[in-house]
């Protein structure tokens, strides 16, 4: 989940001919809203991952480059601080990056928090050690979950032994990301990037423990003022890609290609500008890819104005990431997306990169 203060609600300078129509959509299948005071949510049915595992799809989307394997198989642009050799090789203490998402919005006044319920710095662990001198963020919040009562390989062998410190895994981390956004917001401003692992577990019997805890999340965040002044990604950077539901099912595959993608925005801001809400409405069954969440996250600080994104221009493929506050093509390619043809859905079935793996 990605949380940011959204776009002032200033009025929108230019009357867009389609906001009729994009508020209109607030009662299909994809949009939601949620309280006179709250967010309205919009569902994107076509995001697709643009690669196998979290760091060829989370690397684009905090730092706009590729990982060293995308780059490899598909002429991209890798990010050029990951550490040669990882994983049998690991960054210094003192080495740094300086090309995530995150230094955006500290040059533009924002504290950050990243936090994961697991024990290392998720796929940015390919940047820095855990005990790095240099974090990418203000905030991180990761050691309980180094505790030895806690056994990562729960994840993965016993997934109903969850717990820390007698409460679901994810419960602290929520707190802790709860507690920072209220400490700051509205007086100052924050961006956070919390990562739940309940997901990764080939029975699916743990994703059920954190839909409750989810929606008190949200509600929380909402009577505490959030759902005024904070816009919220929630996705997921792929689907299941081992076990019963990915391996022996026909529609396992494009599962995986095809993960969840919600973003909630304050009902008060779209108000105020019709252009990005008809943007959104719009967005919710065209083709989006982590290298476009990469360039939304950009554009909440520009908005309205163009981000400035990664230059690809002398790369291989042909990338043209794209905000999803802004309309996005129609007929967009997959190529253009960022998205490799081995996993593009749209060229009628998605095949499997395992072997290339």
């Amino acid at each position: 989940a990605a949380s940011a203060p959204s776009p002032p609600p200033a009025t929108d300078p230019a009357a867009d001919p389609a906001a009729d129509s994009a508020a209109a959509a607030a009662s299909d299948a994809g949009t939601s809203v949620d309280g006179a005071e709250g967010w309205r949510s919009f569902r994107f049915d076509r995001y697709v991952v643009v690669g196998s595992n979290s760091p060829r799809n989370q690397l684009p989307l905090l730092s706009g480059f590729a990982s060293l394997e995308f780059a490899r198989d598909h002429g991209g642009v890798a990010l050029d601080c990951i550490v040669p050799g990882f994983p049998e090789t690991r960054a210094p203490a003192d080495h740094s990056c300086h090309r995530w998402v995150f230094d955006a919005y500290k040059a533009a006044g924002y504290v950050s928090l990243f936090g994961t319920n697991m024990c290392d710095w998720g796929v940015m662990e390919e940047v820095y050690p855990f005990g790095t001198r240099r974090p990418p963020t203000d905030h991180h919040m990761m050691a309980p979950w180094c505790h030895t009562d806690y056994d990562v390989d729960k994840l993965y062998f016993r997934p109903v032994s969850r717990c820390l410190g007698g409460v679901p895994a994810h419960e602290p981390l929520l707190e802790y990301e709860r507690g920072f956004l209220n400490a700051y917001t509205p007086a100052a401003r924050a961006f956070s990037w919390t990562i739940y692992l309940e997901g990764h577990e080939p029975s699916f019997r743990l994703m059920g423990s954190l839909d409750a805890a989810l929606s008190s999340h949200l509600l929380r965040l909402r009577a505490s003022g959030r759902g005024q002044d904070t816009a919220i990604l929630v996705l997921s950077d792929h689907g299941i890609h081992y076990g019963t539901y990915y391996d022996g099912c026909d529609a396992g595959l494009l599962e995986h290609a095809t993960p969840l993608l919600y973003a909630l925005l304050p009902r008060a801001v779209l108000a105020a500008h019709p252009r990005l809400e008809a943007a959104l409405g719009a967005n919710r069954r065209r083709l989006v890819s982590p290298f476009d969440l990469h360039a939304t996250l950009l554009h909440m600080l520009s908005y309205p104005a163009r981000p400035l994104l990664p230059d690809w221009s002398e790369a291989a493929m042909r990338l043209r990431p794209k905000s999803i506050l802004s309309p996005l093509p129609a007929r967009r390619s997959c190529e253009d997306a960022g998205i490799p043809a081995g996993v593009c859905p749209c060229l009628g079935a998605v095949e499997s990169e395992r072997a290339r793996e």
